[in-house]
Formats: C-alpha cells, structure tokens, sequence
C-alpha cells in the first residue's frame, strides 16, 4: 500500500504546483468591464471600421507600434481585407462579452460579440497592454 501512496502523492503535489505557477484569468465585474470597455472603445471601432472600409490608417490606429513593429503590411492588409470583406461584408455591430485580466502576458482583454452583412455570429478579443495607454498588442477575430 505504501508503494502506491508514495506516487499518488508525487503525483498530487506536481499537480498542485504547476496549478499554482498557472497565469490566472480574472474576468471584471460586468460594470469594471463596460467602464474599462468604455476606454478603449474608440480603438476597437477603429479596428473594425477600418476592416469594413480596408482603411489601413483607421484599423492600426491603436496599435503599440513597438509590439507590432515589423508585422503590419498595409499592401498584404489591402489584399486580405477585401478578400474578408467580400466573404464576411461590412461591419454592423458590437455586444462587449466581458473583459478579462491576464497577468501572465500583462494584458486586459476585451471581449465582444461582432455582426458583420454576412456573419452575424462572430467574436473579437482585443489584448490591450496594462499600461495608462491602452495600446493594442493583440487581436483575434474568429468570423
């Protein structure tokens, strides 16, 4: 009997630290999440007006220049938004889902139900940087 304590019990402790060492995710309460929402809502309209127009200028607007330096290509931007435009139609409107705070990658991450003409069904999250200015580091959109 003891030889089979001896393992679960490696076993159980392993567990419990790789569980402790995890990034934790903290959702806000419905009202931090639409006030900090509130904050950033003009880059996230930006974002999504910018795919509906394949305005380059109005989609990068509040993008962290550093985090994306090297990574935006407006020519290839052109050429995948209007493939995406012509597949999903233009962008109607936004529900915010919830916000999320995820200290292990230091980002605030908003979380929005998306209709597009042709996809009433999509989701946005946009990772924005925990600093004052909200920058944006990331995003998906799953249309």
């Amino acid at each position: 009997m003891n030889k089979k304590l001896v393992p679960t019990v490696l076993i159980v402790l392993a567990t419990l630290t790789l569980a402790a060492c995890a990034p934790s995710v903290t959702s806000l309460s419905p009202e931090e999440g639409a006030a900090y929402a509130a904050e950033v809502d003009e880059y996230v309209e930006s974002y999504l007006l910018g795919l509906s127009e394949c305005d380059f200028a109005m989609h990068t607007r509040g993008f962290d220049p550093e985090t994306w330096e090297g990574h935006l290509d407006e020519s290839a931007f052109q050429q995948e938004c209007e493939a995406k435009l012509a597949e999903s139609g233009a962008y109607l409107s936004k529900t915010l889902d919830h916000v999320e705070v995820r200290p292990g990658i230091r980002a605030w991450v908003v979380i929005y139900h998306v209709v597009f003409e042709n996809n009433p069904d999509a989701t946005l999250e946009v990772y924005f940087s925990d600093d004052p200015d909200h920058l944006i580091i990331g995003v998906t959109l799953q249309r």
